[in-house]
C-alpha cells in the first residue's frame, strides 16, 4: 500500500487526479484474506487513508465511461481473467494502478487483448480480437516512460472534434494532416473520440522521440501499429496537399470497433502525415 500511495503522489505531482475502483474500497481485497478495511483500522495508516480518501471518486468506475456503448460490445482480458478496470483505463485514455503484489505487475504497459464485436462484409456480427497496450503502473520507477503524457493535461480538455482539429498543431507538432481528416474526425463518437485523441498523443509521442537518421521507424510508445497486406495496400492510397498520391498503409487501432488511423511515415520532417481516421477501410 505504500508503494501504491507513492504511485499515487508521483502521478498527483503532474496533474490534478481522482481513484476510480471498481468495488467499494473497503470491501478490496488487497491480498488473500486481508482487505483494505483491515489495512485502513490501523491507526498507523491514518495519513495515508486520509491521501486515498481525498483521491477517491465515490462514484462507480462504470459512471466515468462513456455512457452510449453497448454491453457486450467490447471485453478485456489479461492474463487469461476478464479485466473491467484495466479495460476503463484503455477506453477513457487513463492511467491504470496496481498493487505490486508480483513481479508480474512491474511493468509500465500492459498488454490486454481486445475483443469487439464488428460488422464482416456481408453485415454479420463477428467477434474481432486485437492486442492494445494500457497505460499503468504499481512502482513510481513504472510511471516515468507516462510523465510526459501525464503532465500534458491540456489535452483532455479538448471534448470536441472542432477543437481538436483547431489546436491540432498545437498539441501535436510532429503531425502533419490531409484535410480531409477533418471530416472523419467530426463523424467520431464520442468513445472513439477519446481513443482517437490518446492515439494521436501516443503517435506524437513516438514521432517527436523518433531520430530518421538512426532509426527507419519510430519506436511506437504504446501504440498499436502495424502495416497493411499487400493486396489491401491500394485501398490506403490518398493525395496530399501538394497534389501527390501515397500509401498510407500503416495504421494505429482504436476502439470501439475496428477503428483504423492511417499514416505515413515523413523522415525528411521526422513527422507522421495522417490521411484516415474511421471504421477499417473496405469495411
Amino acid at each position: 500500500m505504500d508503494e501504491l500511495i507513492r504511485v499515487l503522489r508521483e502521478a498527483r505531482s503532474w496533474r490534478e487526479i481522482a481513484l476510480v475502483t471498481q468495488t467499494p474500497l473497503p470491501s478490496s481485497e488487497l491480498a488473500r484474506g486481508y482487505f483494505y478495511q483491515q489495512w485502513a483500522a490501523d491507526n498507523r495508516h491514518r495519513t495515508q487513508r486520509q491521501y486515498i480518501k481525498a483521491l477517491r471518486n465515490r462514484a462507480p468506475f462504470t459512471d466515468v465511461l462513456p455512457q452510449d456503448t453497448t454491453a457486450g460490445e467490447i471485453e478485456y482480458e489479461y492474463a487469461g481473467a476478464r479485466v473491467e478496470g484495466i479495460g476503463a483505463a484503455h477506453l477513457m485514455e487513463s492511467l491504470c494502478v496496481s498493487l505490486p503484489v508480483s513481479t508480474a505487475w512491474h511493468r509500465s504497459w500492459l498488454e490486454v487483448t481486445v475483443r469487439t464485436l464488428v460488422e464482416d462484409t456481408g453485415g454479420e456480427l463477428v467477434m474481432a480480437e486485437t492486442k492494445e497496450s494500457v497505460r499503468h503502473g504499481s512502482r513510481p520507477v513504472d510511471l516515468k516512460p507516462h510523465e510526459q503524457w501525464g503532465r500534458s493535461s491540456g489535452l483532455d480538455a479538448v471534448d470536441s472534434p472542432a477543437r481538436l482539429w483547431e489546436e491540432r498543431a498545437d498539441f501535436f507538432p510532429s503531425l502533419r494532416f490531409l484535410p480531409r481528416v477533418r471530416q472523419d474526425l467530426d463523424a467520431l463518437q464520442p468513445p472513439a473520440f477519446v481513443q482517437v485523441r490518446g492515439l494521436l498523443a501516443r503517435l506524437e509521442e513516438s514521432a517527436a522521440r523518433w531520430e530518421p537518421t538512426v532509426a527507419a521507424v519510430p519506436a511506437w510508445q504504446g501504440a498499436n501499429v502495424s502495416s497493411e497486406h499487400e493486396q489491401r495496400r491500394r485501398l490506403c492510397l490518398f493525395t496530399d496537399e501538394g497534389g501527390e498520391e501515397h500509401c498510407y498503409d500503416l495504421h494505429g487501432r482504436f476502439t470501439p470497433g475496428a477503428g483504423r488511423l492511417h499514416f505515413r511515415l515523413m523522415p525528411n520532417e521526422g513527422a507522421l502525415e495522417i490521411a484516415y481516421i474511421g471504421r477499417k477501410i473496405g469495411s
